[in-house]
């Protein structure tokens, strides 16, 4: 009984996690829209804050879900079928995309006395990749992820 609860507990750590990750990816891509009403400046100062806290907030949330993902593999048993591999292919991939806007527009944007659009545009295209292999991710799990 005590095992069950306590990878119940895994489970519904994963999920915020992976939540959080889809959730504030749109977010940060629905947040784009509305500071097309606010002067440049102050656009691609929200747009940078915006980034910023979601990207630094998933500095934390990455490895979380990372190991409680590698402890619901290794619960799950031997044989695994097709969404399980699906949702770690996903997985690697959000993380590579992760990385990449981290340490690449976001990191010159930050460095940078006025960013320039280009640099948001970039992190928009990547966010909204990294939106769509998350969803990916959870049709994978809503299909067979429970099996």
């Amino acid at each position: 009984m005590t095992s069950s609860i306590l990878w119940g507990l895994i489970l519904a750590l994963h999920l915020l996690c992976i939540t959080y990750w889809v959730g504030g990816t749109i977010f940060c891509l629905q947040s784009r829209r509305t500071v097309r009403l606010l002067e440049a400046q102050q656009a691609s100062t929200v747009m940078l804050q915006t980034y910023g806290r979601f990207l630094r907030a998933l500095c934390h949330v990455v490895p979380v879900a990372v190991l409680s993902g590698i402890a619901l593999i290794i619960h799950a048993g031997a044989y695994l079928p097709w969404p399980f591999h699906l949702m770690a292919l996903c997985g690697v991939v959000m993380i590579v995309i992760f990385l990449s806007m981290l340490f690449g527009p976001l990191r010159a944007a930050r460095r940078a006395i006025r960013p320039q659009p280009q640099l948001f545009t970039s992190l928009h295209r990547r966010a909204a990749l990294m939106a769509l292999v998350g969803i990916i991710a959870i049709i994978a799990g809503a299909l067979g992820g429970g099996a």
